[in-house]
């Protein structure tokens, strides 16, 4: 067809001097043999009609004139006709075509075809087939997609009376992928043997390098010819167009050159396509027009009724599209062949019909029940409906998108939503999820808008969530300061339990900020000392549980905030969390953490629940849940990346994200992220001192004591200013002391142990105050002639990582004091808390100690056991002692870094020498060993 079939080269690409020739014919072998032989007959008077069909671009019309040629050179009579769309609608015009080059025979039927306008018979076709009996013909059509029926009904009857005795060929070229050639010669030749159909086909990747060779003058890359063959579908006039403008250019065809022949492939054909647009009837064109706006999702006759086309059959305007190139059946659909296709129709539409075909498809696929998605796609580019399921759609696609954290096609939605005319109230809703979705990626813009909908004046109690829940979301994110003040202005116009919360929300604002306010902004009551309304309970609970001070009224407070779900906003409730955990409710608090989290999720929530989930990892973390930790973490940075977090609220995850890291053995990771700078301003916020801590304990790690101790100092420091005292918190003391002791500072060491004792049995948590005590009998001189020391035990609370890593370091400087036994029962109390990650830092800890109490054995140490025992070997009575502590068969394969079936091995060996059956047996055989 004209445009899309044509070879001329790209708008935009033409080259001087060039005429126009037709492209090589390569891998035509097969059609032009056939030809050959067509030719041949016909010189001996054998009659032929031959159909040349393919996708436009192929080469079926050079093909056409590379025969015409070929039969000039025998001696026949070449007659050439040519459909065009500026003649589509001119009666006979192919025939006039035809007859013109006959002469003064067909004279009189020329003029019969112009002067009459339907003339009787079939002028010229008897003075051709007269003439053809004295010299053979062969007659050429190329895109007779585009004749006029009555040259089409013409060339039929040429066709009818074609027998022996008549030496004319028909050769016949069409855009289309029909292997039985064009409809019109379907039923019309007399003979089966006088038709013949030829397809051309794409051109392979080898063809494309022979074409890049003939022009370019060079050998051609294999992936410069995949990637050609493959951009341009292997059209040979593409193909042709687009090399000779890199040639011309004075490239070559290498690799480093596929993205500038990709960009240049798709301009030609956007330019084909653009050219055989305006070929295009005004029906066709509406369709294509629809096609390209609904064709992925409307049957075609909605495609038809979405074009405005109901006087047109359907089934010609599919094969009208076909025969042009432009599309391909897919069952009841038409599906425009290519995306630079279907790109520059929607250009070419102009603006308000494009805009209008949008909105209708739109109408049309809510109509026949579509998914949200479909009908969005359509919305987002269309005018404003003003129709409830507009919205409905618009907002189920949301959050679609953001279960698939497609948030860039979220805020694309959420913002076309709010195009739309909708209450006041929901309209906030939407702008309150958009700034969701925008904290990830333009943080400021989220805010602003947070800022808009907290200002709000809106009536009511929907208002007063929604206020309530962009204040929350916004502190979230860690702005202390944009908290303070758009909490302070919400509190002017605010009342009833709105007011109570803003109160609530604005001391934690307050209070996270770089210098915590004890004196309120104007206008702003202060904290109650015993709060009613969750959000304040959870924020006093707290203040409470910092300072160490009123442990059952913290856990209390807590829990009321907690109880309250969803009512209460989220950051006062994370809060309680932390002060119940602290009180020793871990399970419970726990529980309620993770409900909160299925909460965020479920109201995609971005900023808040990356606050909770990385609260879920420290928490994890403390408890020696590591594996959960990482994961908690890693959720919290899909939720809202690092970059989008306010310079205060990053020390936090940087610090958990370095405990993970150190406690599983990542030393290289932990100590990337202690020389990682924080932002700047991050060193003034409420998370601070939990990163000062987390770098001690990397320092601690690699045995730098010095500067371990000044980190500690440092995080005390910052905490005593804010009166957070409480060993819970952070147990810095303890951590300081060992290291004081380290670098034979005991004195120094015992005040801190002392200060930590005090303050522990001040809160009162029984798993804080059993830390303390066992850091400071740790730390107690040894009597010389003593003999093993005495540890008070520790009930289990939460915190069972730095009660686990107390357990080591105490066990580690036991054995290397020399008290083995005292290690031993300390390394066995350690079994008994194992945090769940065997590759850990710790675990490798506990291994070491094993292998050193092991290779330190004594036989003097013999004496405390049963006599019995003597005929067990050491590794046998290592893990025997294990056993007899309540240790299953996987913990002791853990402790003493060996396989399960060995630790199977080792006790089937001990109960035969011992001549035992069970472990009840075995530990009533060492009852003697643990009195001494």
């Amino acid at each position: 067809m004209a445009g899309l079939n044509d070879e001329q080269p790209c708008a935009g690409f033409l080259w001087a001097g060039r005429r126009r020739t037709d492209s090589p014919l390569l891998e035509r072998e097969q059609e032009q043999a056939e030809l050959t032989e067509v030719v041949a007959a016909l010189g001996e008077g054998h009659p032929a009609v031959v159909s040349v069909t393919g996708r436009p671009g192929f080469g079926h019309n050079a093909l056409l004139r590379w025969t015409a040629r070929l039969a000039e050179e025998r001696a026949v009579r070449v007659l050439r006709v040519s459909g065009s769309p500026a003649e589509r609608d001119l009666r006979h015009g192919a025939v006039i075509q035809l007859l013109t080059q006959l002469g003064e025979v067909t004279e009189r039927a020329l003029r019969v075809l112009r002067e009459y306008r339907e003339p009787d018979g079939l002028p010229g076709l008897l003075e051709l087939l007269h003439t053809t009996r004295r010299i053979p013909t062969l007659v050429t059509v190329e895109d007779a997609q585009w004749l006029d029926p009555a040259s089409l009904h013409w060339l039929q009857a040429l066709v009818r009376r074609l027998s022996a005795g008549f030496p004319l060929v028909l050769l016949v070229g069409r855009t289309g992928t029909d292997p039985h050639g064009p409809d019109w010669l379907t039923d019309t030749a007399p003979s089966a043997r006088l038709t013949r159909h030829l397809t051309v086909r794409a051109l392979s990747p080898r063809a494309v390098a022979a074409l890049a060779e003939m022009i370019f003058g060079a050998p051609c890359d294999e992936p410069f010819a995949a990637a050609a063959a493959q951009v341009s579908h292997g059209s040979p006039a593409v193909l042709h167009a687009a090399l000779h403008c890199l040639a011309d250019a004075g490239h070559r065809p290498t690799a480093d050159l596929i993205p500038q022949l990709h960009t240049l492939i798709t301009g030609i054909i956007g330019e084909r396509a653009g050219r055989a647009l305006r070929g295009l009837t005004d029906e066709a064109t509406a369709a294509l027009r629809a096609l390209a706006v609904g064709g992925d999702l409307l049957d075609f006759t909605l495609i038809s009724s979405l074009a405005g086309l109901r006087t047109v059959r359907e089934s010609q305007l599919r094969a009208a599209l076909e025969t042009a190139g432009f599309t391909v059946p897919d069952g009841p659909h038409e599906r425009i062949r290519l995306p630079v296709v279907r790109a520059r129709i929607l250009e070419d539409t102009p603006t308000d019909e494009r805009a209008a075909l949008y909105a209708r498809a739109a109408h049309l696929a809510h109509r026949t029940g579509a998914g949200d998605e479909d009908i969005a796609a359509f919305l987002l580019h269309a005018p404003p409906i003003g129709e409830p399921w507009a919205v409905q759609a618009l907002h189920g696609s949301f959050g679609a998108a953001m279960r698939r954290s497609e948030f860039a096609r979220a805020a694309a939605w959420l913002n076309r939503a709010l195009d739309e005319p909708q209450h006041p109230a929901q309209r906030a809703q939407t702008s309150l999820d958009l700034a969701g979705v925008e904290a990830m990626t333009s943080p400021e813009a989220s805010d602003h808008r947070l800022a808009a909908v907290a200002n709000n004046p809106g009536e009511g109690e929907r208002w007063a969530q929604l206020r309530l829940q962009a204040l929350d979301m916004g502190l979230a994110r860690g702005d202390a300061a944009w908290g303070s003040r758009v909490a302070a202005q919400a509190l002017a116009t605010a009342h009833g339990r709105e007011r109570d919360d803003l109160i609530a929300l604005y001391w934690y604002a307050a209070q996270a900020g770089p210098e915590a306010a004890d004196v309120p902004a104007a206008g702003v009551p202060a904290l109650p000392q015993h709060p009613l309304v969750p959000a304040q309970a959870g924020l006093r609970a707290g203040q409470l549980a910092a300072r160490g001070e009123y442990r059952e009224q913290a856990a209390e407070l807590a829990r009321r905030a907690l109880e309250a779900g969803h009512d209460a906003p989220v950051i006062p409730r994370l809060v309680a969390v932390r002060a119940l955990w602290l009180t020793d409710a871990a399970t419970e608090a726990e529980d309620h953490l993770a409900a909160i989290v299925a909460e965020l999720r479920r109201r995609h929530r971005r900023p808040t629940l990356a606050r909770a989930l990385v609260l879920h990892a420290e928490l994890h973390m403390r408890g020696g849940r590591l594996d959960a930790a990482e994961r908690a973490v890693d959720g919290a940075e899909r939720a809202l990346p690092a970059a989008a977090w306010h310079p205060l609220a990053v020390p936090h995850h940087m610090a958990v994200r370095t405990a993970i890291a150190l406690e599983t053995r990542q030393r290289d990771q932990a100590r990337a992220l202690y020389d990682a700078p924080a932002p700047p301003g991050s060193e003034c916020g409420v998370h601070w001192p939990f990163l000062v801590f987390t770098r001690a304990r990397v320092a601690i790690d690699e045995e730098r004591w010095v500067e371990a101790v000044e980190l500690l100092k440092e995080t005390g420091r910052w905490l005593l200013r804010r009166q957070w005292i409480n060993p819970a918190v952070l147990p810095w003391r303890s951590l300081a002391a060992r290291a004081c002791l380290t670098l034979g500072d005991r004195e120094q060491a015992q005040r801190l142990i002392s200060e930590d004792l005090t303050l522990a049995r001040r809160w009162g948590a029984p798993s804080a105050l059993g830390l303390a005590q066992l850091c400071a009998e740790s730390l107690a001189p040894r009597e010389p002639a003593a003999g093993p020391r005495e540890f008070t035990p520790v009930p289990r609370g939460p915190n069972k990582l730095a009660y686990a890593w107390a357990l080591a370091d105490i066990a580690t400087e036991e054995a290397t004091n020399g008290d083995r036994t005292t290690a031993a029962r300390l390394l066995t109390e350690l079994s008994r808390h194992t945090v769940t990650h065997t590759s850990s830092r710790l675990a490798e800890r506990a291994r070491w100690l094993a292998t050193r109490l092991e290779q330190t054995a004594t036989p003097d140490d013999d004496s405390t056991l049963p006599k019995e025992w003597a005929v067990l070997s050491p590794a046998e009575r290592r893990t025997a002692e294990l056993a007899r502590c309540g240790l299953g068969n996987r913990e002791i394969a853990e402790q003493l870094s060996v396989s399960r079936r060995t630790v199977e091995l080792r006790l089937s060996s001990t109960y035969k020498k011992l001549r035992i059956t069970s472990r009840q047996e075995l530990r009533a055989r060492s009852r003697p060993m643990e009195r001494t």
